[in-house]
C-alpha cells in the first residue's frame, strides 16, 4: 500500500525553480492592450466629470440660490461617483503599462491593487443601487396597497 501522507513537493527535483507565476509574451501583450483600454475609459470618465462640473456651474449661475444648492448636490454626488472609478482606472492603466515595459512586479502588483479598488467601488455601487430599487419597489407596492384599501 502506498503512503498518502507525503508533502506536496515530494518527488520534485531539488533544483526546481521557485519562480511562481510567469508572464508570457501573450499575457504581456494582453496586459498592454488592457492598459490602453483602461486609459481610454479613465479619460472618458474624466471628460464626463468635467462636463458634469460645467453643467453644475451653469445650473448655479442660472438658478440663483436654489441653483447653487442643486449644483452642489449634483456635482457632489456625480463627482464622487465618477472621480474614484476614473482615478482607479487611470492608476491601473499607467502602473500596468509601466510594469510591463520595465518588467517590474511591484508596479504590476500596485496596478492590480487599483483595479481591485475599481471593482470593489463598482460592486458596492451596484449593491447600493439595487437596494434603492428594492426599497422603491416596496414603497410603490405599499402605496398601491393603501390605495386599494381606500376604495
Amino acid at each position: 500500500m502506498e503512503d498518502q501522507n507525503q508533502p506536496l513537493d515530494a518527488g520534485m527535483a531539488s533544483g526546481a525553480s521557485d519562480q511562481g507565476l510567469v508572464i508570457t509574451e501573450a499575457v504581456r501583450n494582453d496586459l498592454t492592450e488592457i492598459a490602453k483600454w483602461a486609459m481610454f475609459f479613465a479619460v472618458l470618465l474624466f471628460i464626463i466629470l468635467g462636463l458634469v462640473a460645467f453643467a453644475a456651474l451653469a445650473i448655479a449661475v442660472a438658478g440663483g440660490i436654489g441653483g447653487i444648492v442643486a449644483a452642489i448636490f449634483v456635482a457632489g454626488i456625480y463627482g464622487v461617483l465618477l472621480f474614484f472609478p476614473a482615478w482607479y482606472y487611470y492608476k491601473f492603466a499607467t502602473l500596468t503599462r509601466q510594469a510591463v515595459s520595465l518588467d517590474d512586479n511591484t508596479m504590476l502588483d500596485e496596478g492590480f491593487l487599483y483595479l481591485k479598488r475599481f471593482y470593489r467601488f463598482v460592486g458596492i455601487l451596484v449593491v447600493v443601487i439595487l437596494s434603492l430599487y428594492a426599497l422603491f419597489l416596496l414603497i410603490g407596492i405599499s402605496m398601491m396597497g393603501s390605495r386599494m384599501g381606500s376604495f
